[in-house]
C-alpha cells in the first residue's frame, strides 16, 4: 500500500513538472493576454445595452432575442454575458473567406488557448469539451457559455444569486 501511495505520489509530481499543459491532441496553448469583463450588471440604460451589442449583431444578424432573454425586462449588451469586444464591426468587404472578416471576428470575439482542439474558427464545440474547458481561460468559457458553472456568477450573478 505504501509503495502504490510513492507510485502516485512520484507520477503527480512528474505530471505537474511538466509545466505546460496540454490539449488531447498535443496541442500547447498560446499565451493570450485576456481582457476581463466586468460582471453582468443589474441595471443599465439602453444606450449602454446598444453599445454592448452593436458590433455583435452587425454580423450575428438573427437571435432569439436580443439579451437572449424572452421577457424585455432584461437589461443586458452581448458583451454583458459572453465577453468580447463588441466595438469591433462587421467589415464592409464581409464574406468569411476575406482575411479582413477573419481579422474582425478574431479582434471581437474571445480567442481559445486551444484554437486547433476547439476547430476555430468553427463554432461548433469539439464532442465532450468540458473537461477541454478546464484547461482554458475564466474568459473563453464565459465567451463560450456564460451559465457554465465555473463563470456563471460573473456573467449571471447580479440577477441570478
Amino acid at each position: 500500500m505504501v509503495y502504490l501511495r510513492y507510485i502516485l505520489l512520484i507520477f503527480s509530481l512528474s505530471f505537474l513538472s511538466l509545466g505546460q499543459s496540454f490539449a488531447a491532441s498535443g496541442e500547447k496553448p498560446r499565451d493570450i493576454k485576456y481582457v476581463t469583463t466586468p460582471p453582468a450588471p443589474k441595471w443599465q440604460p439602453v444606450e449602454q445595452i446598444n453599445i454592448k451589442s452593436h458590433g455583435c449583431i452587425s454580423c450575428h444578424t438573427t437571435t432569439d432575442e436580443p439579451s437572449m432573454h424572452r421577457t424585455g425586462g432584461v437589461p443586458l449588451g452581448c458583451t454583458d454575458c459572453h465577453g468580447g469586444d463588441s466595438s469591433i464591426m462587421k467589415p464592409a468587404s464581409g464574406a468569411p473567406s476575406k482575411k479582413v472578416y477573419r481579422k474582425a471576428m478574431d479582434q471581437a470575439h474571445v480567442q481559445p488557448r486551444y484554437p486547433e482542439t476547439w476547430n476555430y474558427p468553427s463554432s461548433a464545440n469539439p464532442i465532450a469539451s468540458y473537461t477541454l474547458l478546464n484547461k482554458e481561460s475564466p474568459e473563453y468559457v464565459r465567451f463560450v457559455n456564460p451559465s457554465d458553472y465555473r463563470i456563471v456568477e460573473e456573467a449571471c450573478g447580479s440577477c441570478h444569486a
